[in-house]
């Protein structure tokens, strides 16, 4: 599954953003069963995506092979939430996507449930 998160906080100028998000990518990389974790390059950004050095502010990519990286973000929680809203899009080998925002811990509790049924609907299961 490819998993993209992205973040946004109206109290954050775009380079403390990216900053949080810089320090994020090495707390996703240790979660089970992430594969590939990095910043989305400029060619790979989505329309009305904002840039800088590169990247898309705000905005990560992974590649995950299990469910377990789901109770992994929930570790993550105030790491991922803090001051941010947080948008997650999902995509299964098989094309179909799912996607969410979470404000806050109730509504990220319930992304990633959701997010979880999702992987599970597709056929995947935990090794």
């Amino acid at each position: 599954m490819d998993i993209t998160l992205t973040f946004q906080a109206s109290e954050l100028d775009n380079e403390d953003l990216q900053s949080e998000v810089e320090q994020l990518l090495p707390q996703i990389r240790e979660i089970e069963g992430v594969e590939q974790a990095a910043l989305i390059g400029v060619e790979l950004a989505p329309d009305g995506s904002k840039s800088g050095g590169g990247f898309v502010l705000g905005a990560l990519k992974f590649v995950a092979d299990n469910s377990k990286i789901i109770q992994g973000l929930m570790g993550l929680s105030n790491a991922l939430l803090g001051n941010k809203t947080l948008k997650m899009a999902v995509k299964a080998p098989d094309g179909s996507e799912f996607s969410g925002e979470a404000k806050n811990r109730d509504d990220l509790e319930y992304l990633l449930q959701q997010a979880e049924e999702f992987y599970h609907r597709r056929g995947q299961s935990q090794p």
